[in-house]
This record gives C-alpha cells, sequence and structure tokens, in this order.
C-alpha cells in the first residue's frame, strides 16, 4: 500500500541582514566531537586534551568555548544536534555577518526552512520604510541544505536587531516549491522531496530560473498506525478498517476484475490530515488489501474468481479437479476465513447452464466418467477446518482433502 501526499508551498524572497555559517570541512572539530560522543556526550577538558595531547587546561577551555561559539556543545559542555551532525560529516560552521537574500518556505512536515541563499553587497539607497516584518522566520542553528547547489550547507544563526523584531525588504520572486510525500505502508518507510524552480544568481546581478536540486529525506512516521487513524476516518467511505489483518473490508458489488483477483484496490482520498504535519487533498491511495465485508460477499467473491477460471480458460474437469481448484482460489486468500462454499454438482451446473461451453465443461467429466464419481465428490464443499468426507449429502468441509 502506497500514499503520495502533495501541496503547493509559498516561496518567499528576502534581503537581510545576517549572521550565518557555512559549514566547510573541519576534520579536527568532527574528530573533538566524534570523541565527545564515545565519552558521555560532553565536551571536556580531559575530553579535549585526550583528543589534541599536550594542550594545557587553559587551552582545553578555549577549544570547548569555541565550540560552545559555533553551537557544538551548550553550556556545560554537552555535545548538540549540530555537534552530533559535525562528528558525522566533518562539516563545521565558518560564521559570517552580512546583507543576504533568502528563499523562505514553511510547512508543518518541513518547518520553516531556507531554500537557498545569496550573499549580498550592503546597500544605502533602502528605505527604513520599505522595510516590512518577516514573512517566514527561519528557524536558528539549523542545519540547512541548498537547492541550487547541492553541496552547499549553511545555518541562519542569528537575525541582528536594534528594535527587537527582526525586518527585512520583501522581493518578488517567480519561485515555486511542490511537497512530494511518499509513504509506501508495505515497506514500513517514508520519504519527503521538495520540487520545483528557484532564481539562480548568473554572475551579472541578474537571476535565471532553474530547477530545485533536493535530495529526498524522510520524516520516520509510523506507517501502520496512520492507516489505522485513517481507517477511522477517510477510509470508512470505501469500506471499514481491520488494523490487525492490515486490510479494508468492502462490499463485493462493485468490484473490478483486477481487484477481485488481486485483492487490492486503489483508492483516492478527498481529505486526509497527518497530525502535527498538514492536511492533503486527493490523496491517491495505491494498492489497497481489501477483502470481503461480509460472509455473504465472500461468497460471491468466491465463485466470481471461480466462473472467470472456468469460461475463460475452457477445458474438461472432473469434479476431483474442480473441487481442487476451488480450493486453490479461496485458501490462503481473505476469502477463507468465511468458508466460502462450492456448490453441489447439479447446482453447479445450473449456474452455467447459459454457457454451453463451461457447461459442459463441468458435465462431460461426470457423465462419462468409466466409474460412477462417489457421492461425496458430488456433494458442495466448504473450504474450512479439515473434515472426514462422507456421503452424505450435507455440505462438506475442505483444508487439502479429496485432491
Amino acid at each position: 500500500m502506497k500514499a503520495v501526499l502533495c501541496c503547493e508551498i509559498s516561496v518567499s524572497r528576502i534581503a537581510v541582514f545576517a549572521e550565518m555559517a557555512r559549514l566547510e570541512r573541519r576534520p579536527e572539530l568532527g574528530l573533538l566531537c566524534k570523541a565527545a560522543r564515545a565519552q558521555g556526550q560532553r565536551i571536556s577538558v580531559a575530553m579535549v586534551q585526550s583528543v589534541l595531547p599536550g594542550l594545557p587546561d587553559a587551552g582545553a577551555n578555549n577549544v570547548i568555548g569555541w565550540c560552545r561559539t559555533l553551537g557544538l556543545c551548550d553550556e556545560h559542555g554537552g555535545i548538540t544536534a549540530l555537534g552530533e551532525d559535525v562528528a558525522e560529516s566533518n562539516e563545521a560552521p565558518v560564521p559570517e555577518q552580512g546583507v543576504y537574500r533568502l528563499w523562505l518556505v514553511e510547512h508543518p512536515l518541513i518547518g520553516r526552512r531556507v531554500l537557498a541563499v545569496d550573499p549580498l553587497a550592503s546597500r544605502n539607497d533602502q528605505r527604513f520604510d520599505n522595510i516590512q516584518q518577516l514573512p517566514v522566520e527561519p528557524e536558528r542553528g539549523k542545519v540547512f541544505r541548498s537547492v541550487v547547489k547541492s553541496n552547499e550547507r549553511f545555518i541562519v544563526r542569528d537575525l541582528p536587531t536594534n528594535h527587537g523584531q527582526p525586518g527585512c525588504f520583501v522581493e518578488q520572486t517567480h519561485a515555486t516549491c511542490r511537497l512530494r510525500w511518499t509513504l509506501d505502508f508495505d515497506a514500513e518507510r517514508d520519504h519527503w522531496q521538495l520540487e520545483g524552480s528557484i532564481e539562480v544568481a548568473q554572475g551579472n546581478g541578474k537571476y535565471a530560473m532553474r530547477p530545485m536540486q533536493h535530495e529526498p529525506e524522510k520524516d520516520g512516521l509510523e506507517l501502520w498506525k496512520l492507516a489505522e487513524i485513517w481507517g477511522r476516518g477517510p477510509l470508512r467511505e470505501f469500506g471499514v478498517w481491520n488494523a490487525d489483518e492490515r486490510r479494508l473490508a468492502v462490499p463485493f458489488q462493485g468490484l473490478a476484475e483486477r481487484e477481485i483477483e488481486t485483492f487490492r484496490k486503489t483508492l483516492t482520498l478527498r481529505r486526509v490530515e497527518v497530525l502535527g504535519k498538514g492536511m492533503y487533498d486527493n490523496v491517491p491511495l495505491e494498492d489497497v488489501p481489501i477483502g470481503p465485508f461480509s460472509t455473504t460477499d465472500a461468497q460471491q467473491w468466491a465463485m466470481a474468481r471461480f466462473d472467470r477460471h472456468v469460461i475463460k480458460k475452457p477445458a474438461y474437469r472432473s469434479r476431483a479437479e474442480v473441487r481442487a481448484r476451488f480450493a486453490e482460489l479461496t485458501e490462503g486468500t481473505p476469502l477463507e476465513k468465511f468458508s466460502p462454499r462450492l456448490p453441489a454438482h447439479e447446482d453447479l451446473l445450473r449456474t452455467h447452464e447459459k454457457d454451453l461451453g463451461s457447461f459442459w465443461a463441468l458435465a462431460a467429466p461426470v457423465d462419462l466418467a468409466p466409474h460412477p464419481v462417489a457421492p461425496d465428490e458430488l456433494a458442495a464443499m466448504r473450504i474450512g477446518s479439515h473434515a472426514t468426507l462422507t456421503t452424505s449429502s450435507e455440505p462438506q468441509w475442505f483444508n487439502g482433502g479429496g485432491r
């Protein structure tokens, strides 16, 4: 089962004075953060000296102060999420200040994100009355990857201001952004990606539109719990969701031939919610596992599968072959637990009277058999627990026996 959630996200383009940090290769800081992870998640004097032998206490404290300034550890030396990133990537932030052009988006799944950054020369020709409130305030201290240069990573450290509220110059943009979030329930994994186009500097003060470059990211959503929530909501329009079986119970009426054969159905959910991650419209839900809603639906479903096999593949079949084929088409499927019933031979023939080909394919092997067919084989057969076959005219139970 797979769902694809899509939505359009508005892009804002601003010019703002900011304290930024670009991530550059610093293997010595990466080594320091790796050691901190291995030694209690803390950057201490002893730990620094174990990585940098011969460094005096004062020097080690200076290193810790610098790590704190960069945001690799907190005031107590505890390694931060940024420090974890540095340990993995060997890339550390290099702070800088200036005027930057930022492209910003906001959505519950991706947060307040900077898509790209472009340094600008400071100018004095802007009027103070043109300064506006930030349309989106980017998250501080979070590592962003540029959708213009996929190898460029950066951090918004701060947006300095004299008035307590950061301001900016809002610019026009033709950038577009679309979120595509794929939920693969069977594999129990998800990934989301940003698509669209964005202005890219051409080196002459002009910009040209280019497709975004964004590597898929994952959220780690618990997908089957989400399916259970949807089962109490938008899926109710189509059937009853069984969380234990991870299957939608549906009426037989209206099923397409492929759905009857595969026990899978594709639906479109008009509106769904992922708690804390947004609302999405017209969501295609592909290959939803389905099964019968009731015993009646299961019986109709089983006979439809059986009739399709007999009619589309005409051949003379003994009663034993008929019974075996009915079992093959029902056992191990969502039909089995409803114990569908193969009609007795004469009853089955009556259902095929209008199709002489299938009628004689079923009748001739019994009528022309060199030896009379045993009454228990001619009787009705119900799929279920194993039972000893008798000559009774009552329906028999079947579980692999009598083949």
